[in-house]
């Protein structure tokens, strides 16, 4: 995951203002670190094809 980041503090607001707390507050963000990897490496196969 190099070179993304993830605004954890506005992520984490957001997630209390969707109602999320403790773990599902952690789980949210583990989430969208994993969709930004995901969608990094998918545009990285996209340049090399």
């Amino acid at each position: 995951m190099a070179g993304l980041t993830l605004d954890t503090a506005g992520a984490l607001a957001a997630a209390r203002e969707m109602g999320a707390s403790g773990w599902a507050t952690a789980e949210l963000l583990l989430a969208i670190r994993i969709g930004m990897a995901e969608g990094s490496a998918a545009r990285r196969e996209g340049e090399t094809t």
